[in-house]
């Protein structure tokens, strides 16, 4: 399992490895495929963005729709292996862990730009955009902020103080005020729902996110000379003509979509129909609509968007069972999911695969908690019963 966390953390690309790894024992018949609305929804949008790419003739949508596909194959991986809480448990230490490398990554990377002349470069670490991996580093403090509860030794509550501080250096170096705003809003979220409420967990948190606002003012200003409510204006004015543009696509294809990368291919002509000359010049910036629920309405249609929503209601429904159950747990799963909805009103975190990984896996842990898929013992390594029919995953 540490290969498959080294693959997702360091690089986008090695990301889908472990997703090509869970479709193989699929096809081998080595995973148990449940009936639920997290596999009967990803399993759709992969159809239904197949059927999309056929339909608008777009053979890169129709290509990358099986990433889909991969994204169910992970899903029922992971559902058949986190039955237990201390496997969740060693693999949001290892995601931290990882991450923390990650974050010093970045502070190098940063460090290099200064001294080649560009101290305005936004660092992006293993993630390939900044937006991203200040969404990472944002869901890695929550991750963080977990660890220290269910782990009260002064040792580990040490190193994860550290952490604590190299991931905030490192959102902070994203200049990602998105991420930072959808941070702020996720930590008092996770308070909320935090059992035990206490004034000197109230006051950390406090310090912790005036101290880091007061950084991340002096960061935008002096590095990238603006202030974050600059760059909120700025975010929102440069989006607000995507935005409508979008809208106009899903206008014209309602109930199809435009395929998985429609904008990317269809997008400049509707954002930039006034200027043609901008076309072929910001593909890049077009490949989503800069909205989570946009992106579905323009990539998939209402079809699509509507399967989403499937998925995030009885996702919520799951964690109102966890609520109910006084799950210590549901902190982090309602912070992350707070973090991904409020990031979402400026970008679509989920079209990167580690960010969507990471909400597969939140996903799956509440799923498997709510509807009592959880194991005190489960033999998930050799099958030492020849007559088990259903072969162990050998991890």
């Amino acid at each position: 399992m540490i290969y498959f966390i080294i693959m997702i953390v360091f690089s986008p690309f090695t990301a889908v490895i472990p997703a090509v790894y869970a479709v193989n024992l699929i096809f081998k018949k080595r995973l148990k495929i449940e009936k639920n609305y997290w596999n009967i929804g990803l399993f759709l949008l992969f159809i239904y963005s197949v059927f999309s790419g056929i339909i608008n003739k777009n053979l890169l949508s129709l290509l990358a729709s099986f990433v889909l596909f991969l994204y169910f194959g992970l899903n029922v991986f992971s559902q058949n292996y986190f039955v237990k809480r201390s496997r969740i448990n060693i693999v949001i230490k290892y995601v931290v862990y990882l991450s923390v490398i990650a974050a010093i990554g970045g502070v190098i990377e940063k460090i290099i730009f200064i001294l080649i002349g560009m101290p305005q470069h936004r660092v992006f670490s293993s993630f390939g955009n900044p937006n991203m991996a200040g969404a990472w580093f944002g869901s890695i403090i929550l991750m963080i902020f977990y660890l220290k509860c269910i782990n009260k030794r002064k040792k580990d509550s040490i190193i994860y103080n550290f952490s604590i501080v190299l991931i905030i250096i490192a959102l902070l170096l994203t200049e990602s005020t998105g991420a930072f705003i959808a941070l702020v809003g996720s930590i008092f979220v996770y308070y909320l729902l935090k059992e035990k409420k206490d004034i000197r967990g109230l006051i950390a948190i406090c310090i912790t996110v005036g101290i880091s606002s007061i950084l991340f003012f002096i960061v935008q200003n002096k590095i990238a000379n603006t202030t974050p409510i600059g760059e909120l204006v700025i975010s929102f004015n440069s989006r607000y003509r995507i935005w409508i543009g979008a809208i106009n696509m899903i206008l014209k294809k309602p109930i199809t979509g435009w395929g998985i990368l429609g904008m990317m291919q269809q997008g400049s002509n509707f954002v930039y129909s006034d200027d043609p000359s901008l076309h072929n010049k910001i593909i890049t910036f077009l490949i989503h609509p800069h909205n989570l629920w946009l992106t579905f309405l323009v990539t998939l249609g209402v079809v699509g968007f509507l399967i989403y929503l499937y998925i995030k209601f009885n996702l919520y429904k799951d964690m109102v069972s966890l609520y109910k159950q006084h799950n210590k747990m549901l902190p982090l799963i309602a912070s992350v999911n707070t973090m991904i909805i409020i990031q979402g009103i400026v970008d679509c975190t989920l079209y990167a695969p580690q960010l969507a990984i990471m909400f597969i896996f939140i996903g799956t842990v509440t799923y498997n908690m709510a509807n009592n898929k959880m194991l005190r013992k489960v033999n998930f390594g050799k099958n030492k019963n020849k007559k088990n029919k259903n072969k162990d995953i050998a991890i």
